[in-house]
């Protein structure tokens, strides 16, 4: 072999190995299949090249990034021989919360047709963290100006307050008024219950009543008979007043700040607990006030105002669930406290939960149409027995927005001894 030789077929393996180099490092790929292009307002910060998975298999790869009309193309390369449907929803996701982005299809339904090569479709963008933690400390900053400021929230929470105090005030003078009749009630079933249990040790004895009617067989059934009775209400009538003194009752009030928009919304609801220990009954109305049917501004999305909420709960140290009017539509709250056997109250007392209502909406707010479920996913704590704090990623799939949430909880004692009483008297 010559030297010429030599050289030359060096050079072809060297070349060899830097064209294999640079397709490995480079990413490229020689897999046949189908582009679709998605439109994103931003990408936050999804790589081109990146990996293209469906309902969470790897499917496909970012082929190329560019913006155009003020808008970011990611072209993507979709493997041959997998079929994605017109309406699925292409979103930026994340293997871990410091982990590498990529492409994310949510697979949607047949009958609205297959994606062909060269199709485009809109993709979800999502804020980034800077923008969301930006947005947050603005949020904060604001809600805080207004309360220092005495602001319009902070006057509707006074006001509503004050309409609470002046309510269980006039509540409080009411059973009052009505427990020396309830003391009185408690003290004769007790001396009746004791009366009939001496009755019935003498009808029992044979020097008693009963030996003596011994010849009237009927007179001695029938007396038997009626004082069996007066013991067992007896022992029901205390039974029961033992019940309703279990009986509690809480009034619970919310208020979520949206910095978008300066947007505020407020709950009130009365929550009951009977004595078994795991269920609840909560009614109120969800956002409450006069507000105009005019919107605020272009990024106020609220729904009618005083909607009913009216929902059947259980509950452990560990759960809650409830159902039924959720502001006004049917659906459910899941909340969950993972660590609930932490010594640390604020800790225990963490809850993180999921809220999905008004399954088959399809209404228009402030000239926009929303036709898909509320869903909502939030975190809250109480710092103190009474005050609550919290956040709340509301509406995900509409309006997506960050709120603040803040709550006021106190028991009523004297309206609980109330309705307990009238559930007796009934």
């Amino acid at each position: 072999m010559t030297a010429e030789t030599k050289v030359g077929l060096f050079a072809f393996l060297g070349l060899a190995v830097l064209g294999f180099s640079i397709y490995l490092l480079g990413n490229f790929t020689v897999s046949s299949g189908y582009d679709v292009n998605v439109y994103f307002n931003n990408v936050s910060g999804l790589p081109a090249k990146s990996v293209v998975r469906l309902n969470g298999v790897e499917a496909g790869k970012v082929k190329t990034l560019k913006i155009t009309d003020g808008q970011v193309l990611a072209v993507v390369r979709i493997n041959k021989g997998v079929t994605v449907y017109k309406d699925s929803v292409f979103a930026i996701a994340a293997t871990s919360l410091v982990g590498t982005n990529y492409l994310q299809i949510t697979q949607g339904h047949a009958e609205s047709g297959i994606l062909q090569d060269g199709d485009s479709v809109n993709g979800l963008s999502m804020p980034s963290i800077s923008d969301m933690i930006t947005q947050t400390m603005t949020t904060v900053n604001q809600l805080a100006t207004g309360i220092n400021a005495n602001g319009q929230f902070a006057k509707d929470l006074g006001e509503t307050l004050r309409n609470l105090r002046q309510l269980s005030g006039n509540l409080n003078d009411l059973v009052v008024s009505l427990k020396p009749f309830i003391s009185s009630s408690s003290q004769d079933v007790s001396e009746l219950t004791k009366a009939s249990k001496e009755v019935m040790a003498k009808l029992n004895d044979d020097d008693g009543l009963l030996s003596a009617l011994t010849s009237d067989s009927d007179m001695k059934d029938d007396a038997k008979t009626t004082l069996s009775n007066i013991k067992q209400v007896s022992e029901d009538a205390k039974k029961f007043i033992g019940n309703m003194a279990k009986f509690r009752m809480f009034w619970e009030y919310e208020a979520r700040y949206q910095g978008k928009g300066n947007i505020t919304e407020s709950d009130l609801g009365i929550r009951f607990l009977p004595a078994n220990g795991f269920s609840y009954y909560k009614v109120g109305v969800a956002d409450m006030g006069n507000r105009d049917n005019d919107p605020k501004n272009k990024d106020d999305y609220r729904g009618k105002p005083n909607q009913i909420d009216a929902r059947l709960g259980l509950y452990n140290d560990w759960a809650d669930l409830n159902l039924g009017l959720v502001r006004g539509s049917g659906g459910g709250v899941l909340a969950v406290k993972p660590l609930f056997m932490s010594d640390n109250y604020i800790i225990k007392n963490l809850s993180l939960y999921g809220e999905a209502t008004d399954f088959g909406r399809k209404r228009v707010i402030n000239n926009r149409l929303f036709d898909k479920a509320d869903i909502s996913i939030g975190a809250k704590t109480n710092i103190t027995k009474n005050v609550g704090v919290g956040v709340r990623y509301d509406d995900m799939l509409e309006t997506h927005t960050l709120q603040f949430t803040g709550s006021i909880s106190f028991e009523d004692k004297e309206l609980a001894a109330l309705l307990g009483l009238a559930r007796m008297a009934n």
